[in-house]
Protein backbone atom coordinates (compact mmCIF):
# COMPACT_ATOMS: atom_id res chain seq x y z
CA UNK A 1 0.00 0.00 0.00
CA UNK A 2 1.04 3.24 -0.46
CA UNK A 3 0.94 5.43 2.51
CA UNK A 4 0.81 8.99 2.39
CA UNK A 5 2.57 11.39 5.00
CA UNK A 6 3.24 14.98 4.51
CA UNK A 7 3.66 18.13 7.16
CA UNK A 8 4.16 21.64 7.09
CA UNK A 9 5.37 24.03 9.68
CA UNK A 10 3.49 27.75 9.23
CA UNK A 11 4.95 30.30 12.04
CA UNK A 12 2.05 32.69 12.77
CA UNK A 13 2.69 36.53 12.16
CA UNK A 14 2.04 38.51 15.60
CA UNK A 15 -0.44 41.33 15.04
CA UNK A 16 0.25 44.94 16.69
CA UNK A 17 -1.67 44.12 19.55
CA UNK A 18 0.36 40.68 20.23
CA UNK A 19 2.68 43.02 19.76
CA UNK A 20 2.17 45.78 22.47
CA UNK A 21 1.32 43.12 24.77
CA UNK A 22 4.46 41.50 25.09
CA UNK A 23 6.24 44.74 25.69
CA UNK A 24 3.95 45.42 28.12
CA UNK A 25 4.30 42.08 29.92
CA UNK A 26 8.36 42.68 29.70
CA UNK A 27 8.08 46.14 31.11
CA UNK A 28 5.52 45.32 33.72
CA UNK A 29 8.21 42.48 35.12
CA UNK A 30 11.34 44.86 35.55
CA UNK A 31 8.88 47.07 37.01
CA UNK A 32 7.44 44.91 39.71
CA UNK A 33 11.46 43.81 39.87
CA UNK A 34 13.07 47.03 40.70
CA UNK A 35 9.55 47.81 42.83
CA UNK A 36 10.91 45.68 45.06
CA UNK A 37 14.32 47.41 46.16
CA UNK A 38 11.97 50.08 47.29
CA UNK A 39 10.15 47.37 49.81
CA UNK A 40 11.98 47.95 53.16
CA UNK A 41 11.04 44.39 54.22
CA UNK A 42 12.35 42.66 50.90
CA UNK A 43 14.88 44.78 49.59
CA UNK A 44 17.31 42.37 50.70
CA UNK A 45 16.20 39.98 47.95
CA UNK A 46 15.42 42.57 45.73
CA UNK A 47 18.11 41.43 43.16
CA UNK A 48 16.97 37.80 43.18
CA UNK A 49 13.45 38.87 42.78
CA UNK A 50 14.66 41.47 39.87
CA UNK A 51 15.92 38.28 37.77
CA UNK A 52 12.98 36.39 38.64
CA UNK A 53 10.44 39.43 37.77
CA UNK A 54 12.36 39.49 34.28
CA UNK A 55 12.72 35.49 33.38
CA UNK A 56 9.04 35.34 34.18
CA UNK A 57 8.08 38.27 31.91
CA UNK A 58 10.34 36.82 29.35
CA UNK A 59 8.53 33.28 29.33
CA UNK A 60 5.33 34.60 29.23
CA UNK A 61 5.96 36.93 26.29
CA UNK A 62 6.92 34.08 24.25
CA UNK A 63 3.68 32.70 24.54
CA UNK A 64 2.74 34.53 21.70
CA UNK A 65 5.28 32.88 19.68
CA UNK A 66 3.20 30.79 17.68
CA UNK A 67 2.90 27.98 14.74
CA UNK A 68 1.05 25.54 13.12
CA UNK A 69 1.93 22.17 11.87
CA UNK A 70 -0.14 20.71 9.40
CA UNK A 71 -0.29 16.56 8.53
CA UNK A 72 -1.48 14.55 6.17
CA UNK A 73 -1.52 10.93 7.02
CA UNK A 74 -2.86 8.27 4.83
CA UNK A 75 -6.43 9.89 4.95
CA UNK A 76 -6.29 12.15 8.12
CA UNK A 77 -5.47 15.95 8.42
CA UNK A 78 -4.06 17.26 11.59
CA UNK A 79 -3.41 20.46 12.72
CA UNK A 80 -1.24 21.21 16.01
CA UNK A 81 -0.86 24.83 17.85
CA UNK A 82 3.20 25.06 18.84
CA UNK A 83 3.57 27.63 21.35
CA UNK A 84 6.91 28.93 22.07
CA UNK A 85 8.63 26.00 20.97
CA UNK A 86 7.52 23.95 23.59
CA UNK A 87 4.38 23.15 24.10
CA UNK A 88 2.10 21.74 21.61
CA UNK A 89 -1.79 21.14 21.60
CA UNK A 90 -3.68 19.30 18.90
CA UNK A 91 -6.42 22.07 17.25
CA UNK A 92 -8.32 19.52 15.16
CA UNK A 93 -7.60 15.65 13.95
CA UNK A 94 -10.21 14.62 11.20
CA UNK A 95 -10.70 12.04 8.48
CA UNK A 96 -10.21 13.95 5.05
CA UNK A 97 -13.30 11.48 3.89
CA UNK A 98 -15.38 13.29 5.96
CA UNK A 99 -14.82 16.86 4.64
CA UNK A 100 -18.30 18.51 3.71
CA UNK A 101 -16.00 21.41 1.73
CA UNK A 102 -12.21 22.09 0.58
CA UNK A 103 -12.19 25.90 -1.11
CA UNK A 104 -9.37 27.74 -2.16
CA UNK A 105 -9.58 31.55 -1.46
CA UNK A 106 -8.73 32.17 -4.80
CA UNK A 107 -12.11 30.76 -5.31
CA UNK A 108 -14.09 33.79 -3.96
CA UNK A 109 -17.45 33.51 -4.34
CA UNK A 110 -17.48 29.77 -2.24
CA UNK A 111 -14.65 31.27 -0.04
CA UNK A 112 -17.05 34.47 0.77
CA UNK A 113 -20.02 32.06 1.10
CA UNK A 114 -18.44 30.18 3.40
CA UNK A 115 -17.45 33.01 5.43
CA UNK A 116 -20.49 34.39 6.05
CA UNK A 117 -22.04 30.76 6.91
CA UNK A 118 -24.61 31.55 9.85
CA UNK A 119 -24.40 27.47 10.67
CA UNK A 120 -21.01 27.14 11.40
CA UNK A 121 -20.17 26.85 15.37
CA UNK A 122 -16.82 26.74 15.63
CA UNK A 123 -13.63 28.13 13.63
CA UNK A 124 -9.96 27.99 14.01
CA UNK A 125 -7.73 30.08 12.42
CA UNK A 126 -4.61 28.46 11.62
CA UNK A 127 -2.83 30.34 8.87
CA UNK A 128 0.07 32.78 9.36
CA UNK A 129 -1.47 36.21 9.56
CA UNK A 130 0.43 37.71 6.82
CA UNK A 131 -2.35 38.25 4.22
CA UNK A 132 -1.26 35.96 1.69
CA UNK A 133 -3.48 34.67 -1.37
CA UNK A 134 -2.72 31.04 -0.40
CA UNK A 135 -5.87 30.40 2.07
CA UNK A 136 -7.78 27.14 2.17
CA UNK A 137 -11.00 26.63 4.46
CA UNK A 138 -12.31 23.31 5.51
CA UNK A 139 -15.73 22.82 6.65
CA UNK A 140 -16.49 19.51 8.49
CA UNK A 141 -18.75 18.05 10.89
CA UNK A 142 -15.75 18.05 13.60
CA UNK A 143 -17.45 15.91 17.16
CA UNK A 144 -20.78 17.17 16.52
CA UNK A 145 -20.06 20.77 15.44
CA UNK A 146 -20.45 22.32 11.81
CA UNK A 147 -17.05 23.59 11.93
CA UNK A 148 -14.70 26.07 9.66
CA UNK A 149 -10.76 25.88 9.37
CA UNK A 150 -8.81 27.96 7.75
CA UNK A 151 -4.74 27.10 7.20
CA UNK A 152 -2.20 27.97 4.33
CA UNK A 153 -1.03 24.24 2.87
CA UNK A 154 1.19 24.33 0.56
CA UNK A 155 1.10 22.45 -2.72
CA UNK A 156 2.29 18.73 -1.17
CA UNK A 157 -0.58 19.01 1.31
CA UNK A 158 -3.68 19.95 -1.12
CA UNK A 159 -3.08 17.10 -3.73
CA UNK A 160 -2.72 14.91 -0.69
CA UNK A 161 -5.71 16.42 0.43
CA UNK A 162 -7.18 16.02 -2.85
CA UNK A 163 -6.24 12.59 -3.38
CA UNK A 164 -8.44 11.59 -0.41
CA UNK A 165 -11.36 14.07 -0.67
CA UNK A 166 -14.49 12.27 -2.30
CA UNK A 167 -16.34 15.49 -3.27
CA UNK A 168 -16.26 17.55 -6.02
CA UNK A 169 -13.94 20.37 -5.63
CA UNK A 170 -16.16 22.97 -6.74
CA UNK A 171 -19.62 21.50 -5.59
CA UNK A 172 -22.21 24.55 -4.67
CA UNK A 173 -21.99 25.34 -0.85
CA UNK A 174 -24.75 25.18 0.94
Amino acid sequence: MNDVFHEQLIVRKKTSGEKVKQVLIIIGGVLVGLITFFIPIINTLGPVLLVLAIWGAIYLSRNYNIEYEYAVTNHYLDIDKIIAQRKRSRVVSLDIRKIDYFISSKDSSMFNAQKNDKSIVQSFDCTSNSGDENVYAIVANVEGKKTRILFEPNEEIVQAINKFFQKKPYQIYR
